[in-house]
């Protein structure tokens, strides 16, 4: 106990204040206005240096109190110089701006090879009050590094996931408040893409290091800064002009700036849009905005955010090896067919989901904020597909529509010349087939339609708030600890979208009518509906509610010295969820309408770790962390469409992590070596699909998952000359199960509730060794960059990525099912060994110039620039790059052409032109 009233009075103590000080400031490329990465700052009466970091941030502690001169340089050239009084504990200097000796990039050139114009940039914490560094400055925070660039830049489009994390291991946080949703614990941008002049403040940091806004995650860790305060004083104005999935993007911004009357405002709106894609039958359209409002008094501030991206467009799917050979191309979409001339996706995203933020900070005094944020987001996601009752499939792909569904060599080849003479007849969905059916039900005196375009739809309501406190204790400890609370309820319903020229769709479940006949309100979906009839806009299939919520409390403390910086943090987190059903299901009268049992779990979670400063240059680190994570529902609920039914005693997850490495940091060379290991043990997972021996949908729940992630990442940018520098990066990850876990199988259109496996309730998985679905678990990158005097750059980056493994069924390598083949025998290979998709390299191109308008335009403003930006990437146009790939969970032992895997490739040559007018 008295430990815990120490942590407590440390939080809230003033400290008495001895006769040294703090140093904080920040240094920016006079140029470009962008913060100043690498700066050497030094002041020679104290003997003592700093070195800027990606935001431009650099910090003295230990300074006594006197008049000091504080000297700026760049690789041995002194760029600028000024006098800096420290007569307090922390002392806050002017802004700088350096003018650089080359180009105006400088240092912190733009990393731009994607449509999206990410440009890399810092946020503006102007309320920070870290402790400052020591003679040796601190690197528990992470900067800009080539593996990082080349992870976000150059692979990230193909799939690669840093250390072959799933994506619920990174967290977002946007002006405080986490992001991460709480069904399946990722991060999803689509409530505010498109808006990229608004988000480059980020503070990035992978892996274990510490993070002042909350205990962080085992993956990538970011918050991002969008209070109107920290954005870019000025208006941008920008078009870019893509062939990606989208052709093109406008984009306006303006910021006033922090204003002498204490307020400021900022707004950005952008849309995209294209007409279709490269791959045929999609289409895009989006309008994104955002608008923010903030008022700073003496020592707090109020901040008022909304933001919001509304998206329309059409879906690409995956498909298997015959149907692109039918198609004659790796990009064969089997979402679309022609209408009356007019090419019509049958699979459209609908999604607009607003996002509102009130965020307050309040400096209690020189060494302690606390800042609070609140949110609410409303909206919903709705994706489109085609329903049919007692009708053929609609789905042009289907396996008995292909080929290789023939059982006979000669009508084979025939049917293989048919549709590749006329791939779009054959190959696509027929809307007129399924008017015409509809048309024919109408004329029988029915009506009813027989084909239907549905939506599946997901409204959503989150709340989220959270508190942070940040206090320098003394020059050498600083303490963080926080709050934060999320509650969120989805809304899952399907409705009926189109009714494809009938009247009406009926409400009744077609499996089971046909499994059970003659038993009362078995096909009902809903027993409680007067009618089972359904037009437009009417909910039908299913019908329920997940509510969801979590809290954590956290705390850190940060000790950094001369030699060592040292942290320790922990956290203590609690969550629950349940299924409210808004149908009483006829197969499942007693356990699908109404609340289910509650699902709740008491996470810990606690890490630390030590960085041993050589000296200015050289750094050694290790981080280490462990604790539980609560699974997420829908590995949980088996079914949530049909019923509350649980798996058989959940359990939370269990996790270990540890990293180590190395950091040179010099004036021609900046590296990283990390090498790291984390084990997730005691997983869940619930694979669903649609089973031809129970003629029904089944659902396969997977218990005692365990995983490990073993590898090294590395990076090092060399600069060989003032103008001219070489980035390599490289990770070599090995992602994989370490278990053989044991699965129970259920039916959604069976009366007992759980599906006898063999002669045993559960069966075990053959997977151990195989490996985690994970992208490319090598990747290798060299890069090359040219700055020019004349304000203009060049990058050219050749990538390699391989080591990558299609995701495989599980009914494939059950117990029962292996027993039945020969070991070792080419049908054992075929059925149950993993499949490696191929390797592949890239050559991407960038450049850009910047122009200073008044040079051409003596009208034009002093501070008007013209930026021009170019990107290339897949230069080869090497259009056999396969993303990923997965295993059909249906399977036929005697027939396995049936049902084969599926692949999705990546696009081949694609372009970005971006020109930005900056006043």
């Amino acid at each position: 106990m008295r430990h815990v009233i120490l942590f407590f009075l440390l939080l809230s103590s003033s400290w008495v204040w001895a006769q040294t000080g703090i140093i904080k400031g920040r240094v920016f490329n006079e140029e470009n206005k962008q913060p100043y990465f690498d700066i050497t700052v030094t002041i020679p009466q104290a003997k003592t240096m700093s070195i800027s970091d990606a935001d431009g941030n650099f910090s003295f502690g230990n300074i006594p109190y006197g008049n000091y001169e504080v000297i700026f340089s760049l690789d041995g050239t002194e760029l600028d110089k000024t006098n800096v009084q420290v007569g307090k504990m922390v002392n806050v200097m002017e802004p700088v701006y350096l003018t650089p000796p080359t180009a105006a990039q400088g240092n912190n050139y733009t990393l731009d090879n994607s449509a999206s114009n990410f440009e890399e940039s810092g946020s503006q914490d102007n309320n920070s009050v870290s402790s400052g560094n020591q003679n040796i400055s601190s690197v528990l925070n992470a900067s800009r590094d080539a593996y990082l660039s080349a992870a976000t830049f150059g692979w990230g489009q193909y799939f690669y996931r840093m250390r072959g994390y799933e994506n619920d291991n990174n967290v977002l946080y946007l002006n405080g408040v986490p992001m991460n949703d709480l069904e399946e614990g990722g991060v999803f941008f689509n409530s505010w893409s498109g808006l990229n002049d608004v988000f480059r403040g980020r503070s990035l940091s992978l892996g274990l290091a510490p993070t002042d806004y909350n205990f962080g995650g085992m993956g990538l860790n970011t918050s991002l800064d969008a209070t109107a305060s920290n954005q870019r004083k000025g208006t941008r104005l920008t078009y870019t002009a893509t062939n990606r999935s989208y052709r093109n993007r406008i984009m306006l911004t303006h910021n006033s700036g922090l204003m002498k009357n204490g307020w400021a405002y900022s707004f950005s709106v952008s849309r995209r849009w294209a007409q279709q894609g490269q791959v045929k039958g999609t289409f895009y359209d989006a309008l994104a905005y955002y608008a923010a409002v903030e008022r700073r008094f003496k020592r707090q501030g109020f901040n008022f955010m909304v933001v919001g991206s509304q998206i329309r467009r059409g879906k690409s799917g995956p498909a298997s090896e015959e149907a692109f050979g039918l198609a004659g191309t790796h990009y064969y979409n089997p979402y679309w067919g022609y209408q009356n001339g007019e090419i019509r996706n049958s699979r459209i995203l609908n999604s607009h989901s607003p996002l509102f933020i009130l965020t307050h900070d309040y400096k209690v005094n020189e060494r302690t904020l606390v800042n609070s944020s609140v949110s609410f987001q409303t909206g919903e996601t709705a994706n489109t597909g085609i329903d049919w009752y007692n009708s053929a499939d609609p789905r042009p792909d289907y396996y008995r529509y292909m080929p290789s569904y023939i059982d006979s060599p000669a009508v084979t080849q025939e049917a293989i010349d048919r549709i590749k003479a006329n791939p779009d007849e054959y190959m696509q969905v027929s809307w007129d087939r399924m008017y015409e059916a509809n048309y024919i039900s109408k004329k029988s005196g029915f009506g009813r339609s027989m084909y239907i375009v549905n939506e599946n739809v997901e409204a959503s309501r989150k709340w989220n708030g959270a508190v942070n406190l940040e206090s320098a204790v003394n020059d050498h400890l600083m303490v963080y600890s926080g709050l934060q609370v999320q509650s969120q309820v989805n809304h899952n319903f399907q409705r009926v979208a189109d009714l494809l020229g009938g009247d009406y769709w009926l409400n009744i479940n077609q499996f089971a009518s046909r499994q059970f006949p003659g038993i009362p309100n078995v096909d009902k979906l809903n027993v409680n509906d007067a009618s089972a009839e359904r037009r437009v806009g009417d909910t039908y299939g299913y019908d329920y509610r997940i509510h969801f919520f979590k809290s954590a409390l956290f705390g850190q403390a940060v000790m950094t010295y001369n030699k060592i910086d040292v942290f320790a943090a922990a956290e203590l987190g609690y969550t629950s969820f349940h299924r409210v059903g808004n149908y009483l299901n006829g197969l499942y009268p007693s356990n699908s309408f109404g609340k289910s049992d509650v699902s709740n779990f008491l996470t810990w979670r606690t890490k630390g770790g030590a960085t041993y400063k050589i000296n200015g240059r050289n750094y050694v680190y290790v981080n280490g962390m462990i604790g539980t994570r609560a699974p997420f529902v829908d590995n949980i609920i088996v079914s949530p469409r049909t019923r509350n039914l649980m798996i058989s005693n959940p359990q939370q997850e269990e996790f270990n992590s540890l990293e180590a490495g190395y950091l040179l940091r010099s004036p021609n060379v900046k590296a990283r070596f990390t090498a790291f290991l984390s084990n997730v043990n005691n997983a869940s997972d619930i694979k669903r699909y649609y089973g031809d021996d129970s003629a029904s949908f089944v659902n396969m729940a997977m218990q005692g998952i365990n995983k490990r992630y073993m590898g090294i990442e590395a990076g090092a940018e060399i600069k060989i000359s003032p103008s001219f520098s070489m980035s390599v990066a490289a990770a070599f990850t090995q992602a994989y199960y370490t278990s053989r876990p044991y699965i129970n199988i259920y039916s959604d259109n069976d009366t007992a509730q759980l599906q006898q496996t063999g002669n045993n309730a559960s069966d075990t998985i053959y997977m151990k060794n195989f490996y985690v679905p994970a992208g490319p678990q090598t990747a290798m990158q060299l890069s090359f960059r040219y700055n020019s005097k004349r304000y203009w750059f060049f990058t050219a980056s050749l990538n390699y990525m391989g080591n990558n493994w299609m995701d495989f069924t599980p009914t494939r390598r059950t117990k029962a099912a292996v027993d039945l083949l020969e070991f070792p025998s080419d049908e054992w290979t075929a059925v149950v060994a993993q499949r490696r998709i191929p390797s592949f390299y890239t050559v991407d191109l960038f450049g850009g110039k910047s122009f200073k308008v008044n040079k051409y335009l003596p009208k034009a403003g002093s501070n008007t620039y013209l930026n021009l930006n170019l990107g290339v990437t897949n230069l080869l146009n090497n259009t056999n790059i396969m993303l990923y790939g997965f295993e059909n969970m249906r399977f036929n032992r005697q027939n396995q052409d049936w049902f084969p895997p599926k692949y999705a490739y990546a696009l081949g040559i694609q372009y970005f032109i971006n020109a930005t007018l900056r006043f």
